[in-house]
C-alpha cells in the first residue's frame, strides 16, 4: 500500500470515529432529555389522578366509577392499582410490578414495551391509607430514538461515502505528482552518477572529461527545475497565491535566462497574476515544446499569452487530454516531471484558460487566455 493511501485509510478512520462517536453521543444526550421531560410527565400525571380519585373514594357507588375511570385511562396508556387498607378497588395493571414494595419511582421493559411505574400512599381524611401505583407506557419514545438512530446512521453513512470519494480524489491528485517527480529525479541522478565515476576512471581524455562535466551540469540544471516545481506545487497546495502586476520585460528576461533561443515579443508592459507561478508556468510548457525544436517564440499581449514552436505538432488525442477533455495518462507525462499536472493547476488556480493547437500553417500554438482581473 501507498504511502498516500495509507494516510487515506487513517484519515477516513478517523473521521469515521469522529462522525459516528459524535452522532451516538448527541443521540443519546437528546434522548435522555427527552426521557427526563417524559419521566416528569408521568409524575406529574400520577399527582393529578391522586386528586382526581377523591370524588372516586368519598362517594357511594364510587368503586364502579373508578374501574371505568381506569378504563378510559387505559385508552391513553395509563394503567392503575388503587388500595385502600387492603383492599384492591381497581386494578388494570398490565404486569406485576415486582419493585413496588421498594420503589417508588422506576423504568420496567416488559417484553417489547416499556413504563414508568410510580407507587405513592397517601391518607384520607378518614384515616384510611391509600395506595395508588400508576404505570404509563413510554415505548413511542424509544421507538422514536431508534427511528432517529436509524436515520442518522443512514445519513451519516452517505455523508461517509461523498467525503471518501472527494478525499480519495484530492490525495490521489495530491500525491501523485510526487510518485511522478520520484521517477523523474532517478533518471538524472542515475545519469549524473555514472559519468561521476566515468570521470573517477581517471585514465579519460580531455574531451571526455569535459563532455562528461557538461551533461553533469545539465543533469543537475534538471534535478533544479524538478525542485523548483515541487516547491511551485507545495505552494500551490498550501493555498500560497499573490497577484500583482507583472513587467513582461522582466518576466521575459527570466525565461531568456533559461531558454536563450526563445524569441519573446512584448505588446503589453504589464500582466496581472502571481509572478513566481507565471514564470514556472511559461517555464514548463516551454520546455515541453523546446524538446521538438527551438524555433520557438512567445508574445505577451494583454490578457493573451502565446507560445509558438514550429517544429512541434501533437496527435488530436494528445490535444484532447492536454486540453482537459481527458485525464493524463502516467505514461503521457514520463519525461515532464510536474509539467502537465502542474500548469493545469496554475491555471485553475488563476481562473485562467490553457488551449493547446496545431497550426494548419504548421507548428503548436500554446494559448493561455487571460481575463482582465
Amino acid at each position: 500500500m501507498k504511502i498516500w493511501e495509507k494516510n487515506y485509510v487513517l484519515t477516513m478512520s478517523l473521521l469515521i470515529v469522529i462522525l459516528f462517536g459524535g452522532i451516538f453521543i448527541i443521540q443519546q444526550y437528546s434522548f435522555y432529555a427527552n426521557l427526563d421531560k417524559c419521566c416528569e410527565s408521568s409524575l406529574f400525571n400520577e399527582r393529578s389522578l391522586e386528586y382526581a380519585l377523591q370524588p372516586f373514594l368519598e362517594e357511594a357507588g364510587g368503586e364502579a366509577r373508578l374501574k371505568w375511570y381506569c378504563e378510559d385511562l387505559e385508552k391513553q396508556n395509563m394503567f392503575l392499582q388503587v388500595k385502600r387498607q387492603n383492599s384492591i378497588l381497581a386494578d388494570n395493571r398490565p404486569f406485576l410490578w415486582e419493585g413496588e414494595e421498594e420503589k417508588d419511582f422506576q423504568i420496567v421493559r416488559n417484553g417489547d414495551k416499556v413504563y414508568t411505574c410510580i407507587a405513592n400512599t397517601y391518607t384520607e381524611s378518614s384515616s384510611n391509607k391509600v395506595s395508588v401505583i400508576y404505570m404509563e407506557e413510554i415505548g413511542a419514545l424509544y421507538e422514536t430514538q431508534k427511528k432517529q438512530m436509524m436515520l442518522l446512521l443512514a445519513a451519516a453513512v452517505c455523508i461517509i461515502v461523498i467525503l471518501s470519494a472527494i478525499l480519495y480524489g484530492m490525495m490521489k491528485r495530491i500525491y501523485a505528482p510526487v510518485s511522478n517527480i520520484a521517477h523523474e529525479l532517478r533518471t538524472p541522478l542515475t545519469s549524473i552518477q555514472g559519468y561521476a565515476q566515468y570521470i573517477l576512471l581517471g585514465n579519460i581524455e580531455a574531451k571526455d572529461i569535459a563532455f562528461a562535466s557538461t551533461q553533469i551540469d545539465e543533469q543537475a540544471r534538471h534535478i533544479n527545475v524538478l525542485i523548483e516545481n515541487l516547491l511551485v506545487m507545495g505552494n500551490l497546495w498550501g493555498g500560497k497565491i499573490e497577484m500583482k502586476q507583472i513587467e513582461t520585460e522582466a518576466l521575459a528576461k527570466d525565461l531568456k535566462g533559461y531558454f536563450p533561443h526563445l524569441s519573446v515579443e512584448s505588446r503589453a508592459r504589464y500582466l496581472y497574476g502571481d509572478r513566481a507561478l507565471l514564470l514556472s508556468l511559461l517555464r514548463n510548457l516551454a520546455s515541453n515544446t523546446c524538446r521538438q525544436g527551438e524555433n520557438v517564440s512567445l508574445r505577451f499581449d494583454k490578457d493573451t499569452i502565446i507560445l509558438y514552436n514550429e517544429d512541434d505538432h501533437l496527435e488530436e488525442k494528445m490535444l484532447d487530454i492536454l486540453n482537459g477533455a481527458h485525464a493524463v495518462p502516467k505514461e503521457k507525462i514520463n519525461g515532464k516531471g510536474l509539467g502537465v499536472p502542474l500548469c493545469r493547476e496554475i491555471v485553475r488556480m488563476h481562473r485562467w484558460k490553457l488551449k493547446y493547437r496545431n497550426v494548419p500553417e504548421g507548428g503548436l500554438e500554446i494559448r493561455i487566455e487571460m481575463p482582465e482581473h
